[in-house]
């Protein structure tokens, strides 16, 4: 379950930025999640691919990296 609510927190970000500065569509996400912090990578790919479906973020590549630590955080978004 904490996938879906990081998805869910990357997408209202995700939002905030496009509503701040107009893009057409995000082509690769970058997120740091820390290896202690109960979020499975594959089910976070799992949960965007499903909360991205008819948005301006389906279809982008989403890449994870792997601290040591607890927390996440969005590194970067790639739009277009």
């Amino acid at each position: 379950m904490h996938e879906i609510a990081v998805c869910q927190s990357l997408l209202e970000q995700a939002m905030t930025a496009r509503d701040a500065r107009p893009f057409g569509r995000v082509v690769r996400v970058s997120l740091s999640v820390g290896r202690l912090s109960r979020v499975e990578p594959d089910a976070l790919r799992h949960a965007f691919d499903l909360l991205s479906r008819d948005t301006f973020l389906e279809g982008a590549d989403l890449r994870i990296d792997r601290p040591p630590g607890d927390g996440w955080r969005l590194i970067e978004m790639e739009v277009k």
